[in-house]
């Protein structure tokens, strides 16, 4: 017995046992250290498989470090990886070594991993799919959506297969393989175009809401078109009678993963506490249930890959399934398994196979498709009144390609015989898409020029009919308290209304789709019961001011790092003044600090950057409870420091909206320099002219106080702004910036925590403040231009 084990040791021939069975004996692990002599390591399928992997790994983020500054995608680096580590460059250059990495035996159990993983991502692909968006999809994404997939698709076919009829050598021109290649071209892809704005972080643009809708609406399409012409491939092929068999069993999978195991899903979550994550054993099934549906859908007649991504869709969006499949699942699947297939199709491709004459049939189908599906979306989007290069950007976006492209050459590529030049062909047009649809979109559309505009959108600029439009920012319901008792304050009247659009901000978990809802459309989601706190409180603040006030509710649902064009958006569309942003700060009613979200600061500095309009933090430690300010105070002391500048003028735009409130009494401190040698100049004059209101005594000022403080420096004002958060304050209004050259804040800047709220709110922000003081730090507009970077440490 132990010679018999000795021989299949040492021997991969077959060997008969007692019992008859016959079998290949292959050892897939080493024995290491203690392995036998003559037994080298590349004998062993498992140590193959893990150096490959590793050389795969290693050299793919090698290259993307050296692309990463030209903005390229990673699949590109993937790519090259296989380039370099198949026939192109290894394999020609030193083929002893390749025949030992990439031996037959383990390029086919890479290949099935390859399979593997790319079930798993079409699987994906469904559950972060949020089908509802095409309810939600207007007529341009619908119109753009259709005719961007259907005429080029069917056109270029059709001329590819009459291509293929008149040609007489078929081992080349295989007709097939000409559909199948034509037609892959003309996909529009929904995870390939998501990718690609998460990847140009316009995700949250109008364009890109409309690119996304677009997108999958032609992915669906697609998917019809495509299973139609399977059953059509089948009626001509076989019978009538075989495809309508398999018609009908594949319906009847569809209906058992929606009337099933959708039930079963909606009853996983049942059993879920609120709050808690779902139990591992119902993953565990529900990727069962994936392989049985991959399993019994390759057999009746779907490719395998299409039933995994019909469950997917019927996972319910969000938490909290979704979200815990995505977040078990993603890092393996799209991190580890799927690049595989990106380098795989790029290991099976050989370049040198292009210095032979290239078929020009080809080349016309694939000029022709590009130039035929490029026009297809932006002769709509024209027809829709897009600017040029936003409609040309729209175009470019629709015409990507991407791994899904890549996995359905490879997957059909396995099936038929495929000349190795028509797939190398194949990959180099992706490759080429993928890597230049990215440059161009970039260079066509800026996202941070949609809100650089002319018009002065500022509290100072509000007239007095039109009345004051404020957006107000909120990530829980005191977010949005808090804001609404500022708003209180602002004196809102008949004759001069104010207009308060509510934007609830949550983080998009267990999807890719985000969402930007309008309730006032009626556009509700699945599980809305997440902001409806929220929406209470902007629905009590326009009862209780019918007449004064007009109240719109938006919810957005997004990644943290493009949150903040949802609110520029949101901002921008509805021509807003002010938005409000909630501190990332929070304390509880004993005045102690409770948390401190370096997100949320990020956010708050994106937005200070890039908003097309003022904008105001609000720092909130007060501890008065209800909607109501006034209702539970007799008197309410706010006070502006004002340094001069654009800034603070904003601010005291904002406090003189205060003053006919007979409860709210106003001071306002006016700093100045003793030694300043700036005092004359067009800022100077804007200051005296915005100050001149308030320092004269009048009907409209009886509850306001004027004075003036004479400093020398930095820490001069420092120490009285001390002194004045020693008095009966509730309210501190200040300007962010104040002129740089002011001898008020010199020194001040070398000790700042806070940047983004300039010096003075850096002090009104400090954490050793425990008395139930607020304020409120105001940025002017941007007019035009950019604004540095006031976070450091951050991603801006």
């Amino acid at each position: 017995m132990e010679a018999a084990n000795s021989s299949f040791s040492n021997d991969l021939e077959p060997r008969y046992r007692v019992d008859g069975s016959c079998w290949r004996f292959i050892r897939v692990a080493s024995d290491g250290l203690f392995s036998e002599p003559g037994d080298h390591m590349f004998r062993h399928t498992l140590v193959v498989l893990q150096l490959q992997l590793a050389i795969i790994f290693i050299l793919a983020t090698i290259i993307h470090l050296l692309l990463r500054r030209f903005h390229l995608p990673r699949l590109v680096s993937e790519l090259l990886a296989g380039l370099i580590l198949g026939p192109t460059v290894l394999g020609r250059f030193f083929p002893k070594i390749s025949d030992i990495l990439f031996s037959q035996q383990s390029l086919k159990i890479l290949s099935e991993l390859t399979r593997f993983g790319y079930l798993f991502f079409m699987f994906l692909i469904g559950v972060k799919m949020d089908v509802s968006l095409i309810t939600k999809s207007g007529k341009r994404a619908w119109t753009i959506g259709s005719i961007v997939i259907v005429f080029p698709m069917l056109t270029i076919v059709l001329i590819a297969k009459y291509i293929g009829r008149t040609v007489d050598n078929m081992d080349i021109y295989n007709l097939e393989w000409v559909g199948l290649f034509s037609g892959t071209l003309m996909l529009t892809s929904f995870p390939v175009v998501a990718c690609l704005l998460m990847h140009l972080k316009i995700i949250n643009t109008e364009l890109g809401y409309l690119a996304l809708s677009s997108a999958l609406i032609s992915d669906l399409t697609s998917v019809v078109i495509v299973n139609l012409n399977s059953y059509w491939q089948l009626i001509k092929l076989a019978s009538i009678r075989v495809a309508l068999k398999s018609m009908f069993l594949c319906i009847a999978l569809v209906v058992f993963i929606i009337a099933v195991l959708r039930p079963m899903m909606y009853w996983m979550i049942r059993r879920t506490p609120e709050g808690k994550p779902v139990r591992d054993a119902y993953v565990f099934l529900l990727v069962i249930a994936l392989l049985l549906v991959a399993i019994v859908g390759d057999n009746v007649g779907l490719q395998y890959m299409y039933g995994p991504f019909i469950l997917g869709l019927a996972v319910p969006t969000g938490p909290p399934l979704a979200s815990i499949l995505i977040e078990k699942l993603d890092t393996i699947v799209t991190g580890w398994m799927l690049p595989l297939m990106s380098t795989s199709c790029g290991y099976k491709s050989n370049l040198w196979e292009l210095n032979r004459p290239l078929p020009a049939s080809e080349i016309f189908v694939i000029t022709v498709g590009f130039l035929l599906k490029t026009t297809c979306g932006f002769i709509p989007a024209i027809c829709f009144k897009m600017p040029c290069k936003d409609a040309t950007a729209l175009a470019l976006m629709l015409t990507a390609k991407g791994i899904v492209e890549l996995g359905t050459f490879a997957t059909n590529a396995d099936k038929q015989s495929i000349v190795t030049q028509q797939f190398t062909l194949a990959v180099v047009v992706v490759f080429i898409l993928a890597a230049a649809v990215p440059i161009l979109t970039r260079k066509l559309y800026d996202p941070s020029k949609t809100y650089t505009g002319y018009q002065k959108r500022t509290i100072l600029n509000s007239s007095t009919h039109e009345g004051l439009r404020v957006l107000v920012c909120a990530h829980r319901q005191d977010d949005a308290l808090s804001a609404i008792k500022l708003l209180e304050l602002s004196n809102p009247t008949k004759e001069s209304p104010l207009s308060v659009y509510g934007l609830y901000l949550e983080e998009l978990i267990g999807g890719s789709t985000p969402l930007l809802l309008n309730h006032q459309l009626g556009q509700k989601s699945s599980d809305g019961s997440r902001w409806q706190p929220v929406i209470n409180v902007f629905n009590y603040f326009k009862s209780q001011n019918k007449k004064q006030n007009q109240v719109h509710v938006f919810t957005a649902i997004s990644p943290p790092k493009l949150m903040h064009e949802d609110i520029c958006w949101v901002a921008f569309d509805n021509s807003v003044a002010l938005i409000i942003l909630p501190f990332h700060r929070k304390w509880n009613s004993k005045g102690k600090m409770i948390s401190d979200s370096k997100d949320l600061r990020a956010l708050n500095c994106k937005v200070l950057n890039k908003a097309p309009c003022s904008v105001g933090v609000l720092i909130d430690r007060s501890r008065t409870r209800g909607p109501s300010i006034l209702a539970n105070s007799s008197a309410y002391h706010v006070c502006v420091i004002f340094l001069g500048g654009k800034d603070d003028r904003e601010a005291l735009a904002l406090a003189q909206r205060m003053r006919g409130w007979p409860s709210v009494f106003l001071t306002v401190v006016r700093f100045i320099a003793s030694n300043d040698c700036y005092q004359q100049g067009w800022e100077i004059m804007l200051d005296d002219e915005c100050l001149r209101d308030v320092k004269h005594q009048s009907k409209n000022n009886g509850n306001v106080l004027y004075k003036e403080e004479m400093v020398t420096d930095g820490a001069d004002t420092s120490r009285l702004v001390g002194s004045l958060l020693e008095e009966s304050y509730d309210l501190f209004l200040v300007g962010r910036h104040s002129r740089t050259n002011s001898p008020v804040i010199s020194g001040l800047s070398e000790w700042i925590e806070l940047p983004e709220l300039g010096p003075i709110g850096d002090l009104l922000a400090s954490s050793e403040i425990t008395n139930p003081i607020s304020a409120f730090v105001v940025q002017h507009q941007i007019i035009e231009g950019g604004c540095e970077s006031t976070l450091t440490g951050f991603e801006i």
